[in-house]
């Protein structure tokens, strides 16, 4: 059996979930199909990064087309999303779609930042058929959680992916759509030594590291988590918030867009900035990561309660499960009812600064709630191991075939949402688009 796992995104030294994910799941994939043939294919040259699995070879592609070349080899290709010359793979290769992000939602809120308003619904457009052809394509798909699952059903179901031959074989739909959560490691850190207390100028060794795991995007709110930091400030001088990185590597988020830009700027308007509010300038390499989370006495994210939110897994949370540090976050989103459940840390309500102040003393102060929290994060980490995770698409590469419609059926309408694609694609590339 001939596995090919492709990347989308930057794979290398520095990467960020869509290339860890890639980077994680064929390695999964190796382990629990040792005699299969494994390739990572990744876009470009982003560094050296030993391969994930010892079945597992590392294929750089430049263009689409090398893409389809390679898929062309193999008996299933795994990816976050295909191009569309992939439809002519249709029936020969099995396609399985990684839907661990709800991409529409996001494209939605980078429109805000991006798009000129006159020309947001076109590329909106354009982003639905994109979409619509990923879903046709798919012999099998995978998403983070049940709630997702729900979401890419009933637009199965609009586009008429699951008439009743479908349904009639498999009324679950488990075969045809499954869950496969963003997971972690199950080795325990492994911490190289200090990289924040004591080493960045202006943590001292005995401050108390409040970390922003990842980037910022335009989903999250930073504003209020500054001007929380601006109220701890002259009491708490002892807190240190640390956003470990700004410069993403995918290129979709840096410090001079949107949300991080405005970060940057209400830091210094309020102070903080160099004092207790730290930006470090990159991104962490990702077999550095553990140092982080191994000083971390407790972890921040902040965004709104709002759509996206409704359907998005922050699988920047798992890291902080792994290395058991409690969790300060906004309500809305799956892991966060978790988080209230369980406890694995505090929620708090949208914008409301001074429960997020109280909140990050209750984490730091609160020793009995911050062990109970602790237990209650290993167990959660132990249950999102990729190995434990990936035994649905691990079930998918094992059977013949697919419960989908038969790939001639659905090609021609690839085939046509494809082309809805390309055309409004390329109706976007005239105007002057962007703000």
């Amino acid at each position: 059996m001939k596995l090919l796992v492709l990347s989308r995104a930057a794979v290398g030294p520095r990467m960020a979930s869509p290339g860890v994910r890639a980077y994680q799941l064929a390695g999964a994939l190796s382990r629990a199909l040792p005699e299969a043939e494994i390739t990572l294919a990744v876009p470009g040259d982003r560094g050296e990064v030993a391969p994930p699995g010892r079945t597992v070879r590392i294929q750089p592609y430049a263009t689409n087309a090398d893409a389809v070349f390679l898929a062309g080899q193999h008996d299933v290709a795994i990816s976050r999303n295909f191009p569309p010359q992939f439809i002519r793979l249709m029936g020969r290769t099995r396609l399985a779609l990684d839907a661990f992000t709800p991409l529409f939602i996001e494209w939605m809120e980078l429109s805000q930042r991006d798009i000129l308003p006159k020309w947001r619904r076109t590329w909106m457009a354009s982003n639905r058929w994109y979409l619509n052809m990923q879903l046709t394509m798919a012999d099998f798909i995978f998403c983070a959680d049940d709630r997702q699952r729900d979401l890419w059903i009933g637009m199965m179901m609009a586009l008429d992916l699951v008439p009743p031959s479908v349904y009639a074989r498999d009324p679950s739909l488990r075969q045809y759509i499954d869950v496969v959560p963003y997971g972690v490691p199950s080795q325990p850190l492994r911490p190289k030594g200090p990289v924040l207390k004591g080493v960045v100028p202006g943590i001292g060794p005995g401050d108390r590291v409040l970390l922003w795991n990842g980037g910022i995007t335009e989903w999250n709110d930073t504003e209020t988590l500054l001007r929380a930091m601006a109220l701890l400030a002259e009491r708490r001088p002892e807190v240190k918030l640390v956003f470990m990185g700004v410069n993403h590597p995918d290129y979709a988020f840096g410090p001079n867009a949107g949300v991080t830009r405005r970060t940057f700027e209400l830091a210094e308007e309020l102070g903080l900035r160099g004092r207790t509010v730290f930006l470090l300038e990159g991104w962490v390499p990702y077999a550095e990561i553990d140092g982080y989370l191994a000083e971390a006495d407790a972890s921040v994210c902040l965004g709104y309660e709002n759509l996206e939110a409704r359907f998005a897994f922050r699988t920047r949370y798992v890291d902080l499960f792994r290395a058991r540090v409690p969790l300060l976050c906004t309500r809305g989103d799956v892991l966060a009812e978790r988080v209230e459940r369980e406890p694995l840390g505090i929620t708090v309500a949208e914008r409301d600064v001074e429960a997020v102040a109280a909140g990050i003393e209750r984490l730091l102060d609160d020793e009995p709630f911050r062990e109970r929290c602790r237990e209650n994060l290993g167990r959660v980490a132990a249950e999102l191991s990729w190995d434990a995770a990936v035994r649905p698409l691990v079930d998918f590469c094992l059977r013949d075939g697919s419960v989908a419609l038969p790939a001639r059926q659905r090609q021609l309408r690839a085939l046509v949402r494809g082309g809805m694609y390309v055309g409004l694609k390329k109706a976007c590339k005239s105007p002057p688009l962007h703000l």
